[in-house]
């Protein structure tokens, strides 16, 4: 029986990862060359919606790290999963751009729902019950989302407008809503007792600031490829109708990635394996850069969808393990740097893309930005070593007194 909750459990939050990032964030890449194609959205307005989108998540990010009800923590999730779905549908009865920036903001703030209340609830419940307090497996719901978007670009995309499309992306939302709001389990608003934490205790000072600023870049990184990539694709001669095949394959690399990378960190560290995340994340958008053949962009795809989402899974479940009564809050503020890169490089890559013609130099300023991230997340993992050398120092001279 506990196995059997504990799988429903990790069900549900997987289908919440789906509603609430999966279709309200990731429908919007590939609608962006159908609504350029059909109604003339222009780079920069798809930037800026981009933008309005993260605006809402940065914004959700902030409201929930000062939430600590289990009880709130529930009702706001579930209403994320309402409004993922609702602004999805809206986006179809509208070419008004004021109110599609409203409809991506309020998305925004339904994917902040879904990540970082169904993460903390999720987290909050695994450990509770004993379980092992990983994310990999609720992660997975991210690259399941994209799959499930990639496929219903290709089915929908030559037998129904664009406004159609996004009503059929809101469908399928509200079944997997229907789902999940009645197989969600309460949780009583409790807290688990905060134990003794030597590393939460020890690791202060410049750790949470250098951490932040990596996973800063980190959002460039993610947001650049995620939000354009489609639209890349469709741009070039060598790509062009094959954008959804591309963004399948991203969220096929993403669907099993966390529990890879959850294991390898288990045998190599953490710390190693989100040097090798960001390595490759890298990569894929160097890949990017220096060809358009269908299967260096595919090998792109695989390396993007593999590597940004073991980033996010492992870094916030880190966090999350090093304050374990209130897991929600230093997610939140760690998504906050997160949040607010995705809110700001879409706006600039769009503009720029329009400018020169194409998003070559937006790749560009995206890789020199991880690059950054490289160094800031190797300076954490040195603060982090140093304090836990200290932590051991002392506890040794405790023991000898």
């Amino acid at each position: 029986m506990p196995t059997l909750s504990k799988a429903r459990m990790l069900i549900t939050s997987v289908l919440g990862m789906i509603i609430t990032i999966g279709i309200a964030r990731f429908a919007y890449t590939p609608m962006i060359p159908e609504m350029m194609e059909e109604i003339g959205l222009s780079e920069s307005v798809a930037g800026y919606l981009a933008a309005a989108n993260y605006a809402g998540y940065l914004s959700g990010a902030l409201l929930i790290s000062f939430i600590s009800s289990l009880k709130l923590k529930q009702i706001l999730f579930r209403s994320g999963l309402c409004g993922a779905v609702i602004t999805t549908l809206l986006m179809a009865f509208t070419q008004n751009e004021i109110i599609w920036y409203l409809l991506r903001f309020i998305s925004g703030l339904s994917s902040s729902a879904g990540v970082l209340l169904g993460a903390g609830l999720l987290m909050h419940w695994l450990m509770k019950h004993k379980h092992q307090a990983e994310l990999g497996i609720f992660f997975s719901g991210l690259g399941l989302g994209i799959v499930i978007t990639a496929l219903l670009a290709e089915l929908i995309k030559d037998h129904f407008s664009w406004d159609q499309q996004w009503l059929i992306y809101g469908s399928v939302g509200l079944v997997l809503t229907l789902l999940v709001w009645r197989w969600f389990p309460d949780q009583a608003d409790d807290a688990i007792r905060p134990a003794t934490n030597t590393s939460a205790q020890s690791v202060s000072g410049l750790f949470m600031p250098v951490l932040k600023t990596a996973y800063f870049c980190a959002g460039v990184g993610y947001v650049i490829t995620a939000t354009f990539l489609v639209a890349i694709a469709e741009s070039s001669d060598t790509l062009r109708g094959q954008g959804w095949l591309i963004w399948l394959v991203v969220g096929l690399a993403c669907a099993p990635a966390c529990g890879l990378w959850d294991r390898f960190a288990r045998v190599y560290g953490q710390w190693l394996a989100l040097f090798l995340a960001y390595v490759l994340n890298s990569l894929s958008i160097l890949l990017l850069m220096i060809s358009q053949e269908l299967s260096v962009t595919l090998l792109s795809a695989v390396i993007y969808g593999g590597s940004f989402i073991g980033i996010v899974s492992m870094t916030l479940s880190m966090v999350g393990r090093l304050y374990p009564h209130n897991p929600s809050r230093p997610m939140s503020r760690l998504t906050f740097s997160y949040g607010l890169a995705q809110m700001i490089a879409p706006a600039i890559v769009g503009y720029l893309a329009e400018m020169n013609g194409n998003y070559y130099s937006g790749l560009l300023m995206t890789l020199l930005v991880m690059t950054a991230g490289i160094i800031a997340l190797l300076w954490a993992m040195q603060l982090s070593k140093t304090a836990s050398n200290h932590c051991t120092q002392s506890t040794t001279l405790k023991g000898t007194t």
